[in-house]
């Protein structure tokens, strides 16, 4: 009974982005949505806000913005390294980082633009990249499968 409970849940579940006005209570479902979108998201990864955008990655490379005030979508296109994304986007000093699970490919778009522009791409690193990484002191990190790497610009 419980596993057709757990199948019934999963089979009615809706993929879905949206964003509410703050400070409601109770069903908040129809007074507090500013707006919903169901289309170019990801099955794993966590979207992320950042320069007045509302920008994801899924499986494939595809990247999706939004306008995070209106949640107009202002791209949608295959723009980061193939293949699958568990690690979620990190943002700072403009760009916003993207990390592929199998190969570790770390695609770097422009933030706040109104088209994808990709101002660098690394090599593959070679390993599964699952973690999140992490940003601190102008340094990216990346933990890989057996390996924490640190990349900053040379001082």
């Amino acid at each position: 009974e419980e596993y057709g409970v757990v199948l019934k849940f999963m089979a009615e579940g809706k993929n879905t982005a949206f964003a509410l006005k703050a400070g409601g209570s109770g069903d908040v479902t129809d007074s507090s949505m500013l707006w919903k979108q169901t289309k170019g998201l990801p099955y794993i990864a966590s979207a992320i806000v950042y320069g007045g955008q509302y920008v994801m990655v899924k499986d494939g490379g595809i990247v999706t913005a939004f306008d995070a005030k209106t949640g107009e979508e202002i791209y949608m296109q295959r723009v980061a390294a193939g293949g699958k994304y568990y690690a979620s986007p990190v943002a700072a000093n403009g760009h916003i980082y993207f990390t592929s699970l199998e190969d570790g490919v770390v695609t770097v778009l422009k933030a706040g633009a109104k088209k994808p522009e990709v101002v660098a791409k690394n090599p593959p690193l070679g390993e599964r990249v699952a973690a999140t990484p992490a940003i601190a002191d102008d340094t990216l990190y990346v933990r890989t499968e057996k390996h924490l790497y640190a990349f900053a610009v040379e001082k």
